[in-house]
């Protein structure tokens, strides 16, 4: 008698009990390649629903910052303890600098910002300087206690900085008497068009 005969006798099935096995686990290869598809595409969703909200919360921020515009509204400490707001300034001509003391760009900045200050306050010229390490208030009294700056210096918080998206530093606006804003400067400051834009902006001298 052939071996497969033997193991498969006359009238009987030649289905083995693996064949049943391999049934059961193909079911759950495409329960398992199913759950997993869904989960991707669970995760698709989610993540352009995410990403459709980014896009369009930075968006929104630039359209509030654009020329002509009222820039945002802040109050915040000085480094005496008092609290400062740009509605303080209402009249002036502000040139609002974003900075940090572990910013060399900003450090540097500081001398052409005295000299502006110097130049252009008997005209309405007010500087205002957030620095965004607040949170290391030492540091910032330390620099300053080097240079002695005749203009405004404050300590920004996370929602102004916010507000008037600095992304990068050093990040500057002028903002008119009217508290709308002028210009907007992003990286370090050019002396000759920042004299131009300060010489525009302010009130002309009677002849």
């Amino acid at each position: 008698i052939p071996p497969w005969d033997q193991r498969h006798p006359a009238g009987a099935s030649r289905s083995t009990p693996a064949a049943g096995s391999r049934v059961q686990a193909g079911a759950g290869r495409f329960i398992f390649i199913s759950f997993t598809r869904m989960t991707r595409r669970l995760f698709l969703v989610i993540g352009a629903v995410a990403l459709g909200a980014l896009l369009l919360s930075r968006a929104s921020r630039p359209s509030r910052l654009r020329i002509g515009r009222q820039a945002p509204p802040f109050r915040l400490a000085g480094l005496a303890g008092q609290t400062v707001s740009l509605s303080d300034y209402r009249g002036k001509l502000v040139l609002l600098n974003f900075w940090a003391s572990w910013c060399p760009d900003c450090r540097d900045e500081f001398l052409l910002l005295e000299d502006f200050q110097r130049r252009f306050r008997s005209r309405g010229l007010e500087v205002v300087a957030p620095s965004i390490d607040a949170a290391d208030r030492k540091a910032v009294t330390s620099f300053l206690a080097r240079l002695s700056p005749s203009f405004t210096v404050l300590l920004a918080n996370p929602n102004t900085a916010q507000d008037y998206s600095v992304r990068a530093l050093p990040s500057s606006f002028l903002i008119g008497p009217d508290g709308s804003i002028v210009r907007r400067y992003i990286g370090r400051l050019k002396p000759r068009q920042l004299e131009n834009d300060i010489l525009t902006a302010l009130p002309r001298r009677p002849s």
